[in-house]
């Protein structure tokens, strides 16, 4: 930026005059970075007040008890909290899926009571709040009525990438055995919903659960290109 200041004679006449430059690139580019970073929280905001939104609906929706409600409900904002703690770490450019594992289990089971293996694999943010949510309904069915409800039952967590660059895969296998012997379910409660709907999306993946009788076992196939508007794959409020 520019501007021209005259110069008076000491009777006020105008006898020349000084061009002055000022270069405020650096102040503008401060003022854009500012405001895609106001945008970026805003969005963030939205998505994550609607996620929170539908849990509590669904939560309330399919609890029998106002008390039961109100510790899933804790529970499931707790698990979504950890998992913005993991992205905030990283400043929000994904997690490692090895730590969400385990930020995911500590606070419910002994991590002993689980085999977990696979290699190193970083996670977009949406898929990562995808599956914090996904490994806490895991855990705690487990707890309540799986593997983890007897003192011998145990949790196996293996994962592999297949494909590369945009076309990269996660496949992850979630097994349980030694906890009581595992029938058909009459009644899907959220976190059964939730575990198929949360990846069911062609752009995510998807995710298939199998009531085996020796326990059960959950496969998600996981697209981890990064969408447009990155967002987490959460069931509507409104079903």
């Amino acid at each position: 930026m520019s501007s021209a200041r005259p110069i008076r004679s000491p009777s006020g006449n105008i006898i020349g005059a000084v061009q002055i430059s000022l270069d405020i690139t650096d102040r503008k580019r401060g003022e854009e970075h500012r405001k895609l970073l106001v945008n970026e929280l805003n969005h963030r905001v939205k998505n994550t007040l609607a996620v929170v939104r539908s849990i509590a609906s669904q939560t309330i929706r399919n609890a029998t008890t106002l008390p039961e409600a109100g510790r899933t409900l804790s529970n499931r904002l707790i698990s979504l909290a950890k998992a913005h703690d993991i992205l905030t770490q990283q400043n929000w450019s994904g997690a490692d899926l090895n730590d969400l594992i385990t930020a995911s289990i500590k606070p419910h089971a002994s991590i002993e009571r689980f085999q977990i293996s696979g290699g190193k694999v970083w996670l977009p943010p949406n898929v990562a709040l995808s599956f914090a949510l996904a490994l806490h309904e895991l855990t705690t069915n487990a707890i309540k009525y799986g593997a983890l409800s007897n003192a011998k039952g145990k949790v196996s967590i293996s994962w592999k990438l297949v494909g590369q660059k945009q076309q990269r895969r996660l496949e992850l296998e979630w097994r349980e055995t030694g906890g009581p012997t595992v029938g058909p379910i009459e009644r899907k409660g959220f976190g059964t919903q939730l575990l198929e709907r949360i990846f069911a999306s062609d752009s995510a993946g998807r995710i298939v659960l199998t009531f085996e009788r020796s326990g059960l076992a959950c496969d998600f196939r996981v697209n981890l290109f990064e969408p447009n508007e990155a967002e987490a794959h959460f069931p509507s409020s409104e079903t």
